[in-house]
Parts: C-alpha cells; structure tokens; sequence
C-alpha cells in the first residue's frame, strides 16, 4: 500500500513538473516574441501568476503595460504588489472580461494572452474587441497548445474572419504562439 501511494506521489510530481516546465516554455515564447521596446503600449488578457506582467514590466522604460483579469480578487492582488514594487507608471491592471475590454480604441501596440482567450464565452467578441483596441499595424500573440491541429487552424481563420493579416505561427516544444497584425 506505501509503495501504491509513493507511486502515485511520483507520477504527480512528474506531471506537475511537465507542466511547470511547459508553462515556463510559453511565458518565455510569448516574452521573446512580443520584442518588448521602451516605448511599447502593451495589454495582457489574462494575468496568470503575475510573472510574464512582471518581466516586461521590468523591460519597459517609457512604455506602459495593463492587463485585465476577470477575477477581482486577483486583481486586488497583483495591483498590491504592483503599489509594493512601485512600478505603478509602467503598469496596471483592471477588473475585466476580454469580450468588453475597458480601454478605448486603438490605444495598444500590442496585445497578447497566454490561453486566455480561447476559454471566452465568446471568443469571436473578444478577437473583435482585441481588434478595436489595437492601432494600426499594432500585433495581437496569443498561445495555444499545440496539441491539436485543427485548433491552431481554426484560430488562424478566426484571426482572418476579423480581419487580422500577416499571420506567423512560432513553435517551440509542444506550445505555439500565434502572432497577428491589425
């Protein structure tokens, strides 16, 4: 019976370990292919752990970074320790569902989400909003797994539907990331 339980104790932590070490794969794909410049008006959907807001919010001089999450209380969270870090000039985030995103037009350069909006409601209302919010030849990224290919093809034609162009895939191990311009 202790060798059943330590089994199984071992078989989690290997598929815990799998998807740590994937995530980590994804925040430094998407980090790496944002090509952060100092001057960059950047939105993230979604705000995970908080990491990926905090390494470009360390990249930014003069740019500013905001991100939205539909969960309040991690939104209280992440803006106590965005006050605790000071970086309020470089960052923000709000409450908000990336089908209504709280920001007027064309006010990013770019926008990205780590599998966030594949899990909306509605993701085509949110691909429109992502749109509106982006200015002209402003770049969307967003990470999908790459487990299925019918998945990365059906983005890419959602992307087309509303109106993206210049659309690249990167992979790297078992993560894709889909870059789209406005």
């Amino acid at each position: 019976m202790l060798e059943n339980k330590l089994y199984k104790r071992s078989n989690l932590l290997k598929l815990f370990s799998r998807k740590y070490k994937q995530t980590k794969t994804i925040e430094h794909m998407m980090i790496d292919s944002i090509d952060i410049q100092e001057n960059d008006r950047i939105l993230e959907i979604g705000t995970g752990n908080g990491s990926v807001f905090k390494k470009i919010t360390e990249k930014l001089e003069k740019g500013s970074i905001k991100s939205i999450d539909s969960s309040k209380r991690k939104v209280r969270q992440m803006s106590r320790a965005i006050r605790k870090q000071k970086k309020t000039e470089q960052g923000g985030i709000l409450y908000g569902h990336p089908e209504r995103i709280p920001f007027e037009d064309r006010t990013f350069n770019k926008v990205f989400s780590l599998h966030t909006v594949q899990t909306c409601t509605d993701v085509r209302l949110a691909l429109r909003e992502i749109y509106r919010v982006l200015q002209i030849d402003g770049r969307f990224y967003i990470s999908i797994d790459n487990n299925a290919e019918k998945s990365e093809k059906k983005y890419i034609q959602l992307l087309q539907d509303q109106h993206f162009r210049d659309i690249s895939v990167i992979e790297r191990d078992s993560c894709l990331c889909i870059i789209a311009v406005k």
